[in-house]
């Protein structure tokens, strides 16, 4: 289910107004990036989405065994000060139906980060739906532009009201006709070029921009296969992957003993096999390489 409430219809032009579509990108993204972990050995209890939808919107979640729920995941605020600004040694929760209360971390509660920082990936994932947005209402004036052969200006209110109801018809994908002759001289037409090329570069946009969001949070995303990269544009582009994707990983797999540890779990956790992990082009490289050398020493 969504992050908003969509329980009434909507029509094509609303869901793509700017708004909508920005809701749209935030919801798409936000569960793809729900998606990006596995964890296993979880109790019933906790769904593993519930630790990764706190992780992502918020930056970290607690791990705690509640009075009335038993074990569960939460969203609270941290406490008690320490040597550094950033590190706490108690941590309060409050959920509906769960006893809540503040739990000691390390003893009877565990801190599970997104980052080393505790960043959330929301600014990036709302950074990028406005981006994709934009890109998506562009393709879809893209498309109406290749139906529309004229553009008209109007000398009255009268007039540039047929226009309208001529443009509506055009939109819907039906034939448009003026049938008052008197229009006819109050109508100057002032089209432009226009060219189908302006959609694939739109929706070449969009799939570069799609590509961009998963590089920030380092997973690689439907390369083309046409595309020829050197070597060191490989190696450059696969160390600023690895340098996020692993940091979020190297988190979650931080967190998985403590909390085996302290409620007598087995947890463990991976990147999930339906993200094309960079190992993968890695060895997709070395092969064509291979073979390249292969033909060059046979011929």
């Amino acid at each position: 289910m969504f992050l908003g409430t969509y329980n009434k219809k909507k029509l094509e032009k609303e869901l793509m107004e700017l708004d909508a579509s920005i809701d749209y990108w935030i919801e798409m993204l936000f569960e793809k990036c729900v998606r990006m972990f596995t964890w296993h050995g979880l109790p019933e209890s906790i769904p593993q989405k519930e630790i990764e939808i706190r992780l992502i919107s918020e930056g970290y979640c607690g791990f705690v065994k509640d009075a009335k729920r038993g074990l569960m995941v939460a969203s609270g605020g941290m406490s008690g000060p320490t040597q550094y600004y950033d590190e706490f040694t108690n941590f309060t929760y409050a959920a509906a139906t769960a006893a809540g209360g503040t739990f000691t971390i390390g003893k009877n509660c565990c801190i599970i980060d997104n980052t080393t920082l505790r960043n959330p990936l929301m600014p990036l994932i709302i950074r990028y739906a406005d981006l994709l947005a934009h890109a998506d209402i562009s393709l879809k004036m893209a498309l109406v532009n290749t139906r529309i052969t004229d553009t008209y200006a109007a000398e009255d209110e009268a007039t540039a009201a047929s226009i309208n109801e001529y443009y509506e018809k055009i939109y819907k994908g039906k034939n448009g006709n003026i049938l008052d002759k008197s229009m006819i001289e109050g109508i100057k037409n002032i089209a432009g070029s226009r060219s189908i090329s302006a959609v694939s570069e739109c929706i070449e946009a969009r799939n570069e921009i799609l590509r961009s969001f998963f590089a920030e949070i380092g997973v690689r995303y439907s390369k083309d296969k046409k595309e020829r990269m050197i070597e060191s544009e490989v190696n450059s582009d696969n160390q600023m992957l690895l340098l996020n994707v692993n940091d979020m990983k190297r988190r979650r797999q931080a967190a998985a003993p403590i909390i085996s540890r302290l409620f007598d779990l087995n947890v463990s956790v991976e990147l999930s096999e339906e993200f094309e992990i960079i190992e993968n082009d890695e060895s997709e490289v070395s092969e064509d390489e291979s073979k390249e050398a292969d033909r060059g020493s046979n011929e």
